[in-house]
């Protein structure tokens, strides 16, 4: 098999790297930026996918409410590129889009069915990067959400971190500084090492073109995800909760935009299960 892999260094495509076998092509940003429509195309052309593996995105949901031109360009247009490029093959091409293309106002889980509303720039930019990649013939979405792991930058890292220096910082006899962090959105925290040997599980067992939702098992509100995480690190720190409106975020997320599927694949563990294998990883590497 033949894999080009675009967001080189990030932690989805870490966790890919780590489990690839034959030959791979990382695409990291510093070399190809894939809003170069010809650059992109002479590098799909030139190393013969079977498979694209499209992890590279533009992620910062606040800045994207300011910088909607290069969001949309990184994640629309970088897509469109992509697919262009594998025209006249049978590359499949698998992209990965985010529960933020719905507006949390189900009240459950959110299934492939269910029609998306975005609520913010980044989740409009999404659902545009997910009709790029359908209109390939063997073009594959898989949405999933809270993405964490023990490299890049991310919530479960940032709270394990900022508890750390808290309960270093304790004086004698009194409490840490609590952590306050927002609890009134809930959502399916998704360990991207356990979705990268799902999608591979998958791929390797026939998953066709389509929509699928991949995300860890269970939903719970980024409160207790950070309280989880103070917990296994074993650190006397609160976790305060507080609401969105108190956060004062730029853009508006939903209130609850667990996912689950219809379509009978495997499923990532649950997200407690990722915590705990992400906590051991960055404890046991100190």
């Amino acid at each position: 098999m033949r894999w080009f892999l675009t967001g080189g260094g990030g932690q989805l495509a870490t966790a890919f790297e780590g489990l690839l076998d034959g030959e791979v092509y990382v695409a990291h940003e510093a070399v190809l930026d894939l809003r170069d429509a010809p650059d992109v195309a002479a590098a799909v052309r030139a190393f013969r996918p079977d498979v694209v593996l499209h992890t590279a995105a533009y992620t910062d949901v606040d800045g994207a409410e300011a910088h909607e031109a290069t969001a949309r360009a990184v994640n629309v247009l970088g897509t469109r590129h992509l697919v262009a490029a594998v025209h006249g093959t049978h590359a499949q091409v698998v992209s990965f889009s985010s529960d933020y293309v719905f507006d949390g106002r189900k009240g459950a889980p959110y299934v492939e069915h269910d029609e998306p509303h975005p609520l913010n720039v980044y989740g409009a930019t999404k659902l545009a990067q997910e009709h790029e990649t359908l209109t390939w013939p063997h073009g594959t979405v898989i949405r999933t959400a809270w993405l964490f792991s023990a490299t890049g930058r991310n919530f479960v890292k940032t709270i394990l971190a900022a508890a750390r220096e808290r309960a270093a910082a304790r004086p004698a006899g009194h409490p840490a500084e609590p952590l306050r962090v927002v609890d009134d959105q809930v959502g399916s925290p998704t360990n991207a090492d356990h979705l990268a040997t799902c999608v591979l599980d998958a791929l390797r067992s026939g998953l066709g073109p389509g929509l699928y939702h991949m995300a860890g098992g269970g939903a719970c509100s980024w409160c207790e995800l950070a309280r989880e995480v103070v917990a296994l690190a074993g650190l006397r720190v609160t976790v305060e909760p507080i609401s969105t409106a108190q956060a004062g975020r730029p853009a508006p997320r939903p209130a609850f935009s667990a996912l689950a599927s219809e379509r009978g694949i495997p499923q990532p563990p649950s997200w407690q299960d990722g915590v705990a294998a992400v906590v051991d990883e960055l404890l046991g590497a100190q």
